[in-house]
C-alpha cells in the first residue's frame, strides 16, 4: 500500500473538531491524519473515536503574548520533528500560530480554512489587530478556503488577501447529515410535556451560545414584549452562557428569570428533539461564517428568522424558507416574530420546503466527496 500523506488538522480548542464530525472517517481513508489542539479530554476522545492520531499543545483563545510564543515554539518543534505534508489550520488563534510554524518549517501545503471573521464583531484597536492576524494567516497559507461565499467576498472587499479564496461546492464546513437530522428519526421524541408546553402554544426557539453576539439581548426583549400581547407562546433557549467572554445584559438575565414562558434547556448533546419542538427558529446573530444551526433546523422542517448577514443569507431565502431581518434591530425582530404569529399558514408552508432546499445544496456526503477531491488536487 502507498504511503499516505501526513495531514495535520489544527484548532485552538478541541470542541472545534465538531466541524469535522464524520468527515474525519473519510479523510483518514486518504491521509495519515493527526489532530492538534489544546490538551483537553475532547481532543483524545475525538482522535480515538475516529482512529486518528492526536497531539496536545495548549493554545489560548484570547491574545496572550507569552502563552502564544510558547505555543508557537512547541508547534515549530513538533512540525520539524514530524514533517507533515499538509497543514489544515482552523479557528483564528490556532490558524495564526500553526500557519506561522508551518511556514518556518517549510510545510509544502498550508491550508487556511476560514469558518468566520471574528473581527466583524469588534471595533477599534481590537478590530485592527484581528484584521492583521487574518492578513498574516492568509499570507502564510498556500491555499485559502472560505466556509461561505459571503466570507470570501468580505475577505476580498476588506483587502485581507489578494490570493484566490476557494469555496467548496455551495459552502459549509461539513454539510448536513440528513439521515441524522430527520424529524421522523426514531430518536426524535416529543418533549413538549417535559417542558409543560401545550399543543396549541407557538414555540420560538434559539440554538447556540447564549451571548450578546448572537443577538440574545434583542431576542429576549422582543419575546418579552410580544408575550404581553400573545400569552400562548414560548421561547426555548438551547445552549450555554459564556459570562467570561460575552455576557448578556443584566436586564436580559432578569427577564429570562422572571418570564415563565422563557425556557432554559441548557446544553443538549442531541438537539433534534428540541429543534422539532420549535415552530420557528430565531437566530438574530451579529456575525456568522456559516449558520450551521439554520441548516440543522431546516433539515428538521423548521423555518427561521435570522439576520441578513453572510453565512445566514446563503441558507435562508427571504419569504421562502424563512425571513431575513437587519442585524442588531430589536424592532425589526419583534415585528417579524409578530408577523409569524399572525400568519401561521405561511410559516406552515415554509416548513414544507425547508428540508428539500437544504438537501439540494448541502448534503453531507456530496460535500465530503468534493472536499477530498479538492485536497487531493492541491497535494498531487
Amino acid at each position: 500500500m502507498w504511503n499516505k500523506k501526513k495531514l495535520f488538522i489544527v484548532t485552538t480548542v478541541p470542541m472545534s473538531f465538531i466541524f469535522f464530525k464524520g468527515q474525519l472517517l473519510k479523510l483518514r481513508e486518504k491521509f495519515d491524519v493527526t489532530l492538534i489542539s489544546s490538551p483537553e479530554r475532547a481532543l483524545y476522545e475525538t482522535a480515538d473515536f475516529n482512529k486518528v492520531k492526536s497531539h496536545g499543545i495548549k493554545m489560548a483563545r484570547e491574545i496572550s503574548l507569552l502563552s502564544d510564543l510558547i505555543s508557537l515554539f512547541k508547534l515549530v518543534i513538533y512540525f520539524f520533528k514530524n514533517q507533515p505534508d499538509i497543514l489544515h489550520a482552523n479557528t483564528p488563534k490556532g490558524s495564526l500560530l500553526s500557519l506561522t510554524a508551518a511556514r518556518i518549517c517549510k510545510i509544502p501545503t498550508r491550508i487556511y480554512y476560514i469558518h468566520g471573521l471574528r473581527y466583524q464583531g469588534t471595533t477599534g484597536l481590537k478590530k485592527r489587530l484581528l484584521m492583521v492576524m487574518e492578513k498574516i494567516s492568509c499570507y502564510f497559507s498556500t491555499e485559502i478556503i472560505a466556509v461561505s461565499k459571503g466570507v470570501r467576498d468580505v475577505l476580498q472587499n476588506d483587502k485581507i488577501t489578494k490570493k484566490k479564496v476557494t469555496v467548496i461546492w455551495n459552502g459549509s464546513a461539513n454539510g448536513i447529515d440528513l439521515n441524522y437530522f430527520d424529524p421522523s428519526h426514531s430518536d426524535v421524541q416529543d418533549i413538549r410535556p417535559a417542558y409543560a408546553i401545550a399543543e396549541d402554544e407557538f414555540v420560538f426557539g434559539f440554538l447556540g451560545r447564549l451571548v450578546g453576539d448572537k443577538g440574545i439581548n434583542e431576542l429576549v426583549e422582543a419575546f418579552n414584549q410580544l408575550n404581553s400581547e400573545y400569552p400562548k407562546i414560548k421561547l426555548l433557549l438551547v445552549g450555554s452562557y459564556e459570562d467570561h467572554l460575552d455576557p448578556l445584559r443584566e436586564e436580559t438575565i432578569s427577564i429570562i428569570r422572571r418570564n415563565g414562558n422563557i425556557i432554559e434547556a441548557g446544553v443538549q448533546y442531541d438537539v433534534r428533539s428540541h429543534i422539532k419542538t420549535m415552530d420557528l427558529l430565531v437566530f438574530p446573530s451579529y456575525r456568522e461564517g456559516f449558520g450551521i444551526v439554520l441548516m440543522e433546523a431546516a433539515a428538521m422542517n423548521v423555518p427561521a428568522i435570522c439576520s441578513d448577514i453572510i453565512g445566514c443569507n446563503e441558507i435562508i431565502e427571504d419569504h421562502v424558507n424563512g425571513f431575513l431581518i437587519p442585524q442588531r434591530n430589536q424592532k425589526a425582530l419583534y415585528s417579524k416574530m409578530k408577523y409569524c404569529l399572525d400568519h401561521p399558514a405561511q410559516v406552515s408552508q415554509m416548513s414544507k420546503v425547508t428540508r428539500q432546499m437544504i438537501a439540494a445544496k448541502f448534503e453531507q456526503e456530496k460535500l465530503w466527496a468534493k472536499t477530498i477531491e479538492f485536497y487531493e488536487s492541491i497535494t498531487s
